[in-house]
């Protein structure tokens, strides 16, 4: 196994999976939270949308499009196939509302104890994992 500060984002959407797979459905359903979230709240969210942002609100709201459409055909399909669902949800650009909704769903009640750990060593911006991430990265250089 790579360390971790060597893994890209597929890697890691593989690795919470294989270590999670009975919370693929959870998973699933806190993606398509946020999708019906953004979906609702389209107008509103768009006229406070910073303009000057390094993400503009219509690619966003592609990102949340793709993501709804491949749980409405797939659902089903990404329990069967969980290769799937990493494929899609964790390559290219849709890694960013992916992990947008992990860390969502991580702040959250229902995330199992253990997954909310894994979210946040995994996908987590938080300062402490940046500076320590950054260090150890300078030491192993």
């Amino acid at each position: 196994m790579k360390a971790l500060y060597k893994m890209d984002n597929l890697e890691k959407g593989k690795l919470l999976i294989d270590l999670f797979p009975e919370e693929l459905p959870n998973i699933q359903n806190a993606i398509k939270q946020q999708c019906n979230y953004y979906l609702k709240e389209e107008v509103t969210i768009r006229k406070e949308w910073n303009k000057r942002g390094f993400i503009t609100a219509d690619f966003w709201y592609r990102l949340v499009q793709v993501a709804n459409n491949a749980i409405e055909e797939n659902q089903s399909k990404y329990i069967k196939k969980p290769n799937w669902f990493i494929d899609q949800f964790f390559d290219g650009h849709n890694t960013l509302f992916t992990i947008h909704c992990l860390i969502d769903f991580a702040k959250g009640n229902e995330c199992d104890y253990y997954l909310r750990d894994a979210i946040n060593l995994l996908f987590n911006d938080d300062k402490i994992f940046a500076q320590s991430k950054t260090s150890k990265n300078d030491e192993r250089n």
